[in-house]
């Protein structure tokens, strides 16, 4: 059995900034898989150790990270990290990260840990609302219900019996989904509260009665509106509290948005085919597919 493997998820990458994330990933990495959704950058494949699943186009991030898994399970890998091409771990943080997952696995069904996140320089505490009350006996780690993509430890075993990924959902919410299914077929997720992942959210952000609010290019509004009304009224695996608090800000953060971000008329158009699409029953990338160029 192998050690642990690292995927990262590519689209139009600052490719200087991914070659030095991939630089530290190997620290600790046996290997990297760098899932393409858009055009294969040959000059990233520096190291033996870097593989590239290539796409061909922009298949969202959940199909691409199903791919990766399935190839890393190939391969050999029980575990793997997963990474926003924008994020990374030292080698320090997953060694922690790495043993808190392997403590607790020893008492009960573990799908993932995920670190605590540092973005823009400032720590983001756990949530109260994502927290459980699953026993944990390894200091420093919570039970929570959900964790972000980025940092995510997975058990490959337990990914695949969980059902990997939802493919329905290709860029919001897709994490959390895994997370909630996982819980749902009795699972434990873990979240550490001394490793830490630094990871870029959003393009901006403000902070409104203590809850930080990421702001995003205009076509996520569309999976903003779309995704929150499936996971609030179709996915069965959603917690109920986490169904009413996410519609309730849904009309809160779009009338937001709309107020303080720039590309109103845009993003107008992507809360519409959103609802549209919603009551359509369309998924993955839905009417916006020819806009991001994708399958």
């Amino acid at each position: 059995m192998k050690n642990i493997c690292s995927l990262i998820t590519v689209y139009n990458p600052d490719t200087q900034k991914l070659k030095r994330n991939i630089e530290k990933i190997l620290e600790y990495s046996e290997a990297v898989y760098l899932l393409f959704n858009s055009p294969v950058i040959e000059r990233l494949l520096f190291d033996g150790r870097i593989f590239a699943v290539d796409n061909g186009k922009n298949i969202g991030i959940s199909r691409a990270i199903n791919k990766g898994i399935n190839k890393a399970a190939q391969d050999g890998y029980c575990h793997a990290l997963l990474f926003d091409q924008d994020s990374y771990m030292t080698a320090v943080q997953c060694v922690k990260l790495f043993d808190e997952i392997a403590a607790e696995e020893q008492r009960q069904k573990v799908a993932c840990i995920g670190p605590s996140i540092n973005s823009h320089g400032n720590t983001i505490p756990i949530p109260a609302w994502s927290k459980n009350t699953v026993a944990i006996h390894t200091e420093n780690v919570v039970s929570v219900n959900n964790i972000i993509t980025s940092g995510m430890l997975i058990n490959i075993p337990a990914f695949f019996d969980i059902g990997g990924f939802p493919e329905n959902f290709p860029v919001d919410f897709s994490d959390f989904l895994f997370c909630w299914k996982a819980v749902y077929r009795g699972y434990t997720v873990l979240q550490s509260t001394d490793a830490f992942i630094i990871h870029e959210i959003g393009t901006n952000c403000i902070k409104i009665f203590g809850h930080t609010i990421h702001f995003h290019a205009p076509y996520r509004n569309y999976f903003l509106v779309r995704d929150t009304l499936n996971i609030c009224f179709r996915a069965k695996e959603t917690p109920l509290y986490i169904r009413f608090r996410y519609f309730f800000f849904l009309s809160f953060r779009m009338l937001l948005f709309l107020v303080m971000l720039d590309q109103k008329w845009a993003r107008l158009k992507m809360y519409w085919l959103g609802i549209v699409d919603f009551f359509m029953g369309k998924s993955h990338f839905g009417s916006i597919d020819k806009i991001l160029g994708a399958k």
